[in-house]
């Protein structure tokens, strides 16, 4: 009977323990969501999540990088528009000279232009001038000219102390601006506030010209670089005002006298454009002048690139690179190379006063050899062929006899 009630416990005890093993496990919570976001680690370690906060933020988030994005879009067009602005008008300003240009190669004579004038260099026709200035009044010149601007430039006669009326039209190849704050594309006269601190330049001389005016006693408002124009008078800036030329024989009846109550402000000249093929007089003492110069210029070119010229002390040499030790400063053959290369090739003796300014540009080169005086000024103002050629061939027996040894340019 015992055993019959413990074989029923035992029954029930094991019912019991099924019936606890087959019950539904209580339900847990659902694990807690986490954000994926790369800045999860903005929020403070060991904050409690808020779910609502972190969509806020996500939300402030997108918007913040939306107007970021927009402005910098902004930006971006605004900085293209500059550039296709500023290109565009580079590209009208170089049509405009090339424009210029055709004009007067088409014309069969004498051609009168308005340009302005400034006293600076004896440039001829292809010589190249480049450099840079911190001139104010020049910087702006150059700056509201523009590229494929075009002037006069001419230069002084250091004998009379007056102003050449030859000179040539001079073209604007590179403007480089440093430190400007202004519109390039604003047309307006530029304040002092916007003048730019340096401006690097690269200007090309292309056809001859004459200012027009008075034979005598003529003045006329130019460009010129003198001590008065500086507020401090410590140094030669560039200023505008009337300049005396020098008289000529034949009187001119224009005269053009522009007028400005300020030195800064460059007004506009009537120049002349030279017709160099009506110009030229081929007569036959011409021909043969030229063509008995062409040995001298051969001679010339051989002397002045060889570098074991320059060994010997006493040759004269402004770009020595100490006065009375052997050796230039300067690569005298690569430099006549290019100087060569941008002249073009020499012009024909029957073309005499072609031939002349050619010759005058290359013993007077740009940047400058120092190895010649200075004939560039002079054959500019020559009237005629033949004393053009006469000064040019001074020019080179002097120049060769120096590089010679014979005979330095001081003595």
């Amino acid at each position: 009977m015992m055993k019959d009630v413990a074989l029923m416990m035992v029954s029930l005890l094991c019912a019991s323990e099924a019936y606890i093993n087959v019950a539904p496990p209580r339900q847990s919570k659902p694990p807690r969501r986490i954000s994926t976001r790369l800045n999860v680690n903005e929020r403070a370690e060991g904050a409690p999540f808020d779910e609502n906060s972190s969509s806020e933020h996500d939300g402030d988030e997108s918007a913040s990088f939306a107007q970021s994005l927009s402005q910098r879009i902004a930006e971006v067009e605004q900085s293209e528009s500059s550039f296709v602005a500023g290109l565009q008008k580079r590209v009208k300003s170089v049509a405009k000279a090339e424009e210029f240009d055709t004009s007067i190669s088409a014309n069969n004579g004498d051609h009168v232009v308005e340009l302005p004038v400034i006293c600076l260099d004896a440039l001829l026709p292809n010589q190249r001038m480049t450099g840079s200035t911190t001139d104010p009044t020049f910087c702006n010149f150059l700056r509201s000219m523009g590229l494929g601007g075009t002037f006069m430039m001419t230069s002084l006669n250091n004998r009379q102390r007056k102003i050449r009326r030859f000179g040539v039209v001079a073209r604007i190849e590179l403007v480089d601006v440093d430190g400007s704050d202004a519109n390039e594309e604003s047309n307006e006269e530029y304040s002092i506030l916007s003048t730019p601190t340096a401006v690097s330049f690269s200007i090309v001389g292309t056809r001859r010209c004459e200012v027009l005016g008075s034979g005598k006693d003529m003045k006329d408002r130019i460009g010129r670089w003198r001590r008065s124009y500086d507020p401090d008078g410590e140094e030669s800036r560039l200023g505008w005002g009337d300049e005396r030329f020098v008289d000529k024989s034949d009187e001119v009846a224009d005269e053009a006298v522009s007028q400005s109550n300020s030195d800064d402000t460059w007004s506009s000249n009537k120049v002349s454009i030279i017709d160099e093929a009506s110009e030229d007089d081929a007569t036959t003492d011409a021909i043969a002048k030229a063509t008995y110069l062409i040995p001298l210029i051969e001679r010339w070119i051989s002397l002045a690139s060889d570098q074991t010229t320059y060994d010997n002390v006493d040759v004269v040499a402004g770009t020595r690179r100490k006065s009375g030790e052997p050796g230039l400063s300067v690569n005298a053959s690569a430099l006549l190379r290019k100087v060569q290369q941008e002249l073009g090739p020499m012009p024909p003796p029957g073309r005499p006063t072609a031939f002349a300014v050619w010759g005058a540009a290359l013993v007077n080169p740009l940047p400058a050899l120092g190895v010649a005086t200075e004939v560039r000024g002079a054959v500019l103002e020559a009237e005629g062929a033949e004393r053009k050629l006469a000064i040019l061939e001074r020019g080179l027996v002097r120049s060769i006899n120096n590089l010679d040894g014979k005979r330095p340019l001081n003595m």
